[in-house]
């Protein structure tokens, strides 16, 4: 059973005024409002309907989960601190804007770190989990076509669980870019593998070629020199420079 996931920055997350302080009034979905998305549906424009969630609604009431990150790290393994739930939905409402949400927050500790978090606007974002069981049109994957994206309008999600999310998800937009890296090595010719294949060689010496630890391995990646900065040299390609570089060439979206 596959689940998806959606987290959507909001201005208007808040804390209710009266009473302690513990209810958290946000939106955990927008509707028809086009979003960019890449999973493993493919890349397209994703619009949720105003009907949506009306029959998990219908099905469920306020009977969701509320969890902290959807009960992971920010690595997307599994968390049992974040597993435990945050609080109990007094309300789950579709209105005229997307999927309103008001939650009576527990007294406990990580309820308590994620409701200051809020306060001090350090927690802009809400999302959600379920299943898409029903989209226009019916099936991906979508890719572009022409340079234009398929809009896909979700009419039917079964709603799983939602809760505060930090956002952007740093973890999950990786994911994302692993799967778009996967769609995209299946259409490199065989020019551009090999060039890929340069960019991520071995970046440190090999222990027996001597000690000049300055001078990298035969194919290795290096940092280019900046004339401003004179000559320089070394295994300098981390992570963060492959994926700037699998971007600027169009291989990682």
């Amino acid at each position: 059973m596959t689940y998806f996931t959606r987290a959507f920055p909001l201005d208007d997350i808040s804390i209710r005024s009266d009473g302690d302080g513990r209810t958290v009034v946000a939106y955990a979905a927008v509707f028809d409002t086009p979003t960019e998305i890449r999973d493993r549906d493919g890349h397209y424009l994703e619009e949720i309907s105003r009907t949506a969630f009306d029959k998990s609604l219908g099905e469920r009431g306020n009977r969701f989960g509320v969890l902290y990150n959807h009960g992971a790290t920010l690595h997307g393994t599994p968390s049992e601190r974040a597993s435990v739930p945050l609080g109990t939905p007094l309300e789950v409402r579709a209105d005229g804007r997307g999927l309103l949400t008001v939650t009576r927050y527990n007294r406990t500790p990580l309820a308590d770190e994620v409701l200051e978090a809020i306060r001090n606007g350090d927690i802009r974002g809400q999302s959600f989990s379920g299943r898409m069981i029903q989209s226009k049109p019916g099936r991906g994957p979508w890719r572009p076509r022409g340079g234009k994206l398929t809009t896909v309008t979700r009419t039917e999600i079964a709603l799983r669980e939602y809760g505060p999310t930090p956002f952007p998800a740093f973890e999950a937009a990786e994911i994302v870019g692993v799967r778009s890296l996967a769609d995209r090595l299946a259409e490199l010719g065989d020019d551009e593998r090999a060039e890929l294949a340069r960019m991520l060689s071995p970046t440190t010496p090999d222990a027996g070629a001597g000690g000049d630890t300055d001078t990298p391995a035969e194919g290795a990646v290096t940092e280019e020199s900046d004339p401003a900065e004179g000559t320089r040299s070394g295994p300098v390609l981390t992570r963060a420079h492959a994926r700037a570089r699998l971007m600027k060439r169009g291989i990682l979206l």
